[in-house]
């Protein structure tokens, strides 16, 4: 999967790219709204993983950019705040498949990496 991961905290990006990378995806980082829409462009990404809070302001417009430039990428929200408590997210942008709390467990980012790709691979066939 190619995979673009938008973290501000340098160092938990790091592990999760390390660890997808290792896992076989093929991944970019991104730090902030404007470096991620630019990675964006043009790269035909098939999962986002999208911290909620980054140092330009809240990452809902990402999201929303992705949904127009990789219509078929599913995207995983991060947050390590009590805001979405119940998954609130995908009312405020609809193209959020799933949100998960920090501190993310490896092999729960794994599992839930494994379920996009899987269910990506099936809406191809």
């Amino acid at each position: 999967m190619k995979i673009l991961i938008v973290e501000d905290d340098l160092v938990l990006c790091d592990v999760f790219s390390t660890f997808l990378r290792d896992a076989g995806h093929d991944v970019l980082v991104a730090h902030d709204i404007n470096s991620a829409i630019d990675r964006l462009r043009g790269r035909g990404f098939d999962l986002v993983i999208l911290d909620y809070y980054l140092p330009d302001g809240v990452s809902l417009p990402v999201a929303e950019y992705s949904c127009v430039v990789c219509p078929d990428a599913r995207i995983i929200l991060l947050t390590g705040s009590g805001v979405f408590p119940n998954g609130e997210a995908a009312i405020l942008a609809p193209c959020i498949d799933w949100t998960l709390r920090k501190p993310v467990p490896l092999e729960d980012l794994r599992a839930l990496v494994e379920y996009a790709a899987l269910n990506q691979h099936r809406a191809a066939t």
